[in-house]
């Protein structure tokens, strides 16, 4: 049996699959080469003869022992920075990530571990960095897990991890390991997965969210790429429930979750404080070749929270605000695998600054790569405050050179809100709602025999009425270049 952990941030399948325990889930964002608590026999992800090269088979390692690993460099260029802590002039950086996964494995219990290095160098003088990009040396996964079968019903499977691990969930909106982004989140607590034979599966978790070191409060540490080993707090919590159905009618799958998170400020580390509740379903019907697919996300959040970092601010906010995601499209059967897709999402800002409520949608831990654009030192928008349609193409052009291009325009769900990733807000709402228009593209080819893949693109940033009355205006270009070896 072959339990493989690592579930890293450019491996080399077409961008349709993630999952749980692997389910196949339409992502444009890089996937999985296996899920990461996929059961497989060695047989059946052995390299033929002409296959890559792996650390498994070059060490000769028993079946009982599993070792898998990623090396990945990226070089990233902003022409013009444009968020409001930054200087005029661009910006560029280079950041470095290894993950290296080891798995003892019996029959039913098994022992994993995975660590993590990420580096960056290159960055300009004023840059701030954070653990975004930085976390050298660290133990991303440690955790002891257990699968059974038949304990419910005939042919079901049930799986529970305890350590701290990486976690995958639906859409990846709200829980997600990182692919693009330089680190991972990582939780330390519990995860239970019951499945059945008929396509019904419930997830459960409580965990403490990771809190990556040094923070970003300690440049020079963050600068120096310091060794400062990641923690966990017990009163720092994120626990929910998942559940998902396949083919509840024809080629229609289904969710329904609940996530509850309960932060503050630890280790230094200045957040807005909040205990959030966010209900959400989603349905969908997969993308097949020759047929058209769909998605609908909805999530509702409430509690409380503050609308600031600062840790002069004591004021706890009622906190309401939904996320809506609707998709559709046509994947075309054909030997250039063609897709087609349009998309619409919005994600609520806060109304009003002054009326004691705060409507600021939170993404929890999902990542906005695989919708918003890329990251990094990019990362102009993500799931709050946002109203955005869109237009996706995606198709292999020459050979098994894939291309995807996007093209999607930004405006603000309130104009008294601020561009979130930005920090850039007209309290009086008088600037305008259209922020940016965003036009991305992005290019992928697999290289020896797909063992490693090349990947690069950039984004266009045109700023619009909002950008030009708050900010400064200058339009922005984002380039970037990046190859991964897999072993």
């Amino acid at each position: 049996m072959l339990l493989v952990s690592l579930a890293s941030a450019s491996l080399l399948l077409p961008s349709m699959t993630t999952s749980q325990e692997g389910t196949v889930v339409r992502t444009t964002e890089d996937s999985l080469l296996v899920a990461p608590d996929s059961k497989l026999k060695l047989a059946e992800v052995a390299p033929d003869k002409k296959g890559p090269w792996k650390l498994q088979n070059a060490i000769g390692a028993p079946d009982w022992f599993k070792v898998s690993g990623q090396f990945r460099t990226r070089f990233e260029n902003l022409s013009e920075r444009f968020k409001i802590i930054q200087d005029e002039g661009s910006g560029q950086i280079l950041v470095l990530r290894t993950l290296l996964a080891m798995t003892l494995q019996d029959e039913f219990l098994s022992v994993t571990t995975e660590l993590e290095d990420s580096r960056a160098y290159g960055y300009p003088s004023d840059e701030i960095l954070s653990t975004g990009q930085i976390n050298a040396v660290e133990l991303l996964q440690a955790y002891v897990r257990a699968d059974f079968t038949d304990m419910f019903t005939g042919g079901d499977k049930t799986r529970v991890k305890l350590g701290r691990q990486t976690m995958d969930m639906g859409s990846r909106r709200f829980v997600a390991r990182n692919r693009y982004r330089n680190t991972i989140n990582s939780f330390l607590g519990a995860n239970a997965r019951w499945e059945d034979n008929t396509g019904r599966a419930v997830e459960a978790f409580f965990t403490s969210p990771t809190i990556r070191l040094p923070n970003a409060g300690d440049q020079a540490a963050l600068e120096n790429n310091e060794i400062e080993f990641d923690k966990e707090v017990a009163d720092n919590s994120f626990w929910g429930l998942f559940g998902s159905h396949k083919e509840v009618v024809e080629n229609v799958n289904a969710e329904l979750y609940y996530y509850g998170l309960d932060r503050g400020d630890v280790f230094n580390l200045a957040v807005a404080d909040r205990k959030l509740h966010t209900f959400g379903s989603r349905w969908y019907r997969p993308t097949a070749a020759g047929e058209p697919f769909w998605e609908i996300e909805y999530a509702y959040q409430f509690g409380e929270s503050r609308s600031t970092k600062a840790a002069s601010n004591t004021t706890d906010l009622d906190h309401s605000a939904y996320l809506l995601h609707v998709s559709g499209g046509y994947a075309f059967d054909h030997s250039s695998a063609l897709k087609v897709e349009g998309m619409f999402d919005i994600a609520t800002g806060d109304s009003n600054p002054n009326d004691g409520q705060n409507n600021r949608f939170d993404s929890l831990f999902g990542v906005p790569r695989f919708e918003f654009g890329p990251t990094g030192i990019f990362r102009a928008f993500t799931r709050a405050n946002i109203i955005s349609p869109g237009l996706r193409l995606t198709g292999n052009v020459v050979d098994d050179w894939q291309v995807q291009l996007t093209q999607r325009p930004y405006y603000l769900e309130s104009k008294t809100d601020a561009w979130t990733t930005t920090g850039f807000r007209d309290d009086t709402g008088s600037s305008g709602r259209h922020v940016a228009d965003v036009t991305e593209i992005r290019v992928r080819k697999p290289l020896l025999n797909g063992g490693a893949r090349f990947e690069f693109g950039g984004a266009y940033l045109a700023m619009k009425q909002f950008a030009d009355n708050v900010g400064d205006g200058r339009d922005s270009i984002y380039t970037y270049a990046q190859i991964s070896f897999n072993f």
